[in-house]
């Protein structure tokens, strides 16, 4: 679950518990108001009773679909920071499976650069060395790689 579930149901928590005890101020208030009309004459005891009654069923009755409402409301956040979790978890496996084939692509690009490097330092290897023989010493060098290229040639074409 995030770090705002916990807030979120306390406030709920806290929603519910503001509505019930304005039910029972509500009570109480309606408790006096009946008490009075009772000591002025205005009603009877025995409508006072039904109208505390009644007043105490609405209160119940509201206290009763307010806590379905809350449970409800936090249910619905416990779902959705479920499919919040399972979506990061989705994304970070992405995340991870692009890394690696980022470091897959990287490593086979280094191995191809490194292969071009040693290739072209070995051109410019021979270039120098060649450049400080003597004509006969490059015509005997220029028959020895050509002993060599023949033989790779013929093993090439064995295999």
């Amino acid at each position: 679950m995030t770090a705002n579930t916990p807030n979120f149901a306390n406030g709920l928590k806290d929603i519910f518990l503001a509505g019930v005890g304005a039910m029972a101020l509500g009570a109480e208030k309606t408790q006096e108001l009946v008490e009075q009309l009772i000591a002025k004459g205005e009603i009877t005891v025995e409508q006072g009773k039904e109208i505390n009654s009644e007043v105490l069923k609405q209160a119940q009755t509201t206290a009763e679909r307010v806590g379905q409402q809350t449970q409800a409301a936090a249910s619905h956040m416990s779902d959705q920071a479920k499919t919040a979790a399972e979506l990061l978890k989705e994304q970070g496996q992405s995340a991870v499976s692009f890394a690696r084939s980022q470091a897959e692509m990287a490593t086979d690009n280094a191995k191809k650069d490194s292969a071009n490097f040693a290739e072209a330092l070995k051109h410019d290897v021979l270039e120098a060395q060649m450049a400080v023989m003597t004509p006969e010493q490059r015509a005997e060098f220029a028959a020895k790689a050509a002993e060599i290229a023949a033989r790779d040639a013929n093993e090439s074409d064995q295999q």
